[in-house]
């Protein structure tokens, strides 16, 4: 049971440090959002803010998905024997 929740731990880490690293990108780096008037929107939101809160959130819960189908499946069935 421990050998589960220790690589429980370390996928979710690894993914948060993902979920931080994109999202830091997307809002800091990718796009200048110190100029206003240079924004892009996209569905009426400012396009760094579109691609650093909506997408990613996307694309991380989509990797939480695939995540615990590939990882931790098989780790769960073996503890439910």
């Amino acid at each position: 049971m421990s050998r589960l929740k220790n690589k429980e731990g370390i996928v979710a880490i690894i993914i948060a440090i993902i979920h931080f690293a994109l999202w830091y990108y997307f809002a800091y780096v990718r796009f200048d959002v110190n100029n206003v008037k240079s924004y892009k929107y996209i569905l009426g939101l400012p396009e760094w803010f579109f691609y650093s809160s909506i997408v990613v959130s996307i694309l991380i819960i989509i990797l939480v998905i695939i995540c615990t189908n590939l990882l931790l499946n098989d780790e769960i069935k073996e503890e439910e024997k």
